[in-house]
């Protein structure tokens, strides 16, 4: 699995963020670790979900929408999120 540092350096590529000041690189790493959260608890909390790209895929989407949308209320998760929820929970066997 990726470190959190991994992590943000990717979240920072994908949104071509070349400079951000310490409180929103700590901002965005607690998204980070929500989205892993909120993708593993979605799925299923007890499997190891490590080896999956759609699992990186998911969590890292879910915190740059967070991220993006601070400001907006948003009531869906965006659709590649759920769509990969879905197919991890294949994966391992887990009913909707």
């Amino acid at each position: 699995m990726a470190t959190i540092d991994e992590d943000l350096a990717s979240f920072k590529a994908a949104l071509v963020l070349d400079y951000i000041t310490d409180d929103d690189s700590q901002l965005i790493k607690d998204y980070i670790t929500t989205a892993q959260s909120y993708v593993q608890n979605a799925v299923d909390p007890t499997a190891d979900l490590t080896s999956y790209p759609q699992y990186r895929f998911a969590y890292l989407m879910l915190a740059e929408s967070w991220y993006l949308n601070r400001d907006v209320d948003m009531e869906k998760t965006p659709y590649q999120v759920r769509s990969c929820i879905q197919q991890l929970r294949g994966f391992i066997g887990v009913k909707p």
